[in-house]
């Protein structure tokens, strides 16, 4: 009974998987469809792989690519220059209030987008960052600082301070101490927050969509757009979501080793 079983539990698994990837497999086989191939009935499940569509998501979409790019990497590298800092000193020093600052910290996190949207829109209407790259980076910056202190502080209490106290002793400082002996030994958890933090800033549809018109305007914006009420250019939406996960699927499989060590060795301890 035990090689019977062992043989459908591996079926079982394999077709939950392809239930899982089949509609990500059928938008990939889109983008590579003409608009007659994807109303085709019976269906066309593999097309002539005409390029055409993507060529031309890729040309007209180029500066809204730029600009995910620039949005990601850049309110990235921003919560990490914030989050840094902030995590050390909740590891490493107690203050008198300091658990509830943290738990305010990450509960920020907590908060749905939505709630919150509307006062953004006045607030960067008043500022003249509406529809400006340097208002979506400060933006995403904010909503990526909370899920950052949280990992890098976990992974702080970690190190020994033997560690740090062997580094003073050869002379070092405390930005020394930080920037070459700490952030080297907490690599795994500095890539679990750059990870998820581009991972989210670059399929973000809400703020893009709220507070961009055009000149900022990212990539699940445009491809948004192209759903109206007479007409939606389904080849091109295929076109360009399969042109936005290409990169993810890429820097995902790249940093998976990093992934898992940083969220199993993460724990929260206190």
């Amino acid at each position: 009974m035990g090689l019977p079983l062992k043989i459908f539990k591996t079926f079982a698994v394999y077709l939950v998987t392809f239930i899982y990837i089949f509609p990500l497999l059928w938008f990939c086989l889109a983008a590579f469809k003409t608009r007659a191939e994807i109303f085709a009935n019976p269906p066309v499940f593999f097309p002539e792989f005409s390029f055409d569509n993507i060529i031309e998501a890729f040309l007209d979409t180029s500066h809204n690519l730029i600009n995910s790019v620039i949005a990601g990497v850049g309110s990235t590298v921003l919560a990490l220059l914030f989050a840094i800092p902030a995590s050390y000193g909740f590891a490493r020093y107690k203050l008198k209030g300091s658990g509830h600052i943290e738990l305010w910290i990450l509960s920020t996190k907590m908060m749905p987008p939505i709630a919150v949207i509307i006062p953004l829109y006045i607030l960067f209407n008043k500022m003249g960052m509406f529809d400006t790259l340097f208002g979506l980076i400060m933006l995403y910056t904010a909503i990526n600082i909370p899920f950052a202190v949280w990992m890098l502080t976990s992974f702080f209490r970690k190190l020994p301070h033997e560690i740090e106290d062997a580094a003073r002793i050869d002379g070092c400082n405390l930005f020394q101490t930080i920037v070459l002996i700490c952030l080297p030994l907490i690599k795994s958890g500095i890539a679990v927050v750059v990870i998820f933090s581009i991972i989210w800033t670059w399929n973000d549809l809400l703020f893009g969509l709220i507070m961009t018109q055009s000149e900022a305007k990212t990539l699940p914006v445009v491809i948004s757009g192209h759903s109206g009420q007479t007409d939606t250019k389904w080849e091109l939406m295929a076109s360009l979501a399969f042109i936005q996960l290409i990169p993810i699927i890429i820097f995902t499989f790249f940093s998976q080793r990093h992934i898992v060590t940083g969220l199993t060795m993460g724990g929260v301890e206190k």
